[in-house]
């Protein structure tokens, strides 16, 4: 009964790490010396969002406060020809201007590194406005899968200067969880749903050892 109890447990855990486990791509701001940088990560399914007709132009490295939603873009080193969008429904009330990562647009940034290019925008479909990603279509690999690769450098700028507010603006998908965040600044560490499924399989590990010896 016992290992039974362990088992469902166990199981229970790892449904856990896959159910709270999303993909999501992150672009993170910081103040170094006397600049800021943007560096960006991570991964995102397009075959999870929805495809859209029209594709967002920008023709520049940097952000932009549009008064209705911060949005941000890096096009000198390639333009986007496929836009997608999140789903109806989606909560995008973090990038708002009122509360968002910005509220003044900048266009300074120097691209450092990376090939792939990118826009993030709201586009207006119907009566949704859905918070989207512009890519190149070159960069999708074969299972539909995106990932960032600019950084940048805003020289001779700090946040105070550039209106940005320190925190974490993700907006997530309404249907599969993808996302796509701003952080501005050091992120609140959160443990990962497998930090939490490794922590919990030693804890069973340990109970198990004690009985053994308990037992001998």
């Amino acid at each position: 009964m016992r290992n039974i109890f362990r088992l469902s447990a166990i199981s229970a855990l790892f449904a856990m790490a896959s159910v709270s486990s999303h993909a999501g791509i992150v672009f993170t701001f910081a103040e170094s010396g006397a600049n800021v940088v943007m560096t960006s990560s991570g991964v995102i399914n397009t075959r999870g969002l929805v495809l859209l007709p029209d594709v967002s132009s920008w023709g520049s490295a940097g952000i932009e406060e549009n008064g209705n939603h911060d949005i941000m873009g890096g096009t000198t080193v390639g333009q986007v020809d496929m836009s997608f969008g999140f789903s109806a429904g989606t909560d995008f009330s973090a990038w708002a201007s009122a509360n968002g990562p910005w509220a003044a647009s900048n266009f300074t940034a120097s691209v450092d590194s990376g090939v792939k290019g990118f826009t993030t925008y709201v586009r207006i479909l119907g009566p949704a406005q859905l918070p989207g990603l512009g890519v190149e279509r070159a960069d999708i690999d074969n299972n539909g899968l995106w990932a960032p690769d600019q950084n940048w450098t805003f020289a001779n700028q700090s946040f105070a200067s550039m209106s940005m507010f320190a925190g974490t603006y993700t907006v997530a998908d309404a249907v599969t969880g993808e996302s796509i965040t701003f952080q501005i600044g050091a992120a609140t560490q959160v443990p990962e749903p497998t930090s939490l499924l490794l922590a919990a399989l030693g804890l069973t590990g340990l109970g198990l050892s004690r009985r053994k010896a308990t037992r001998a």
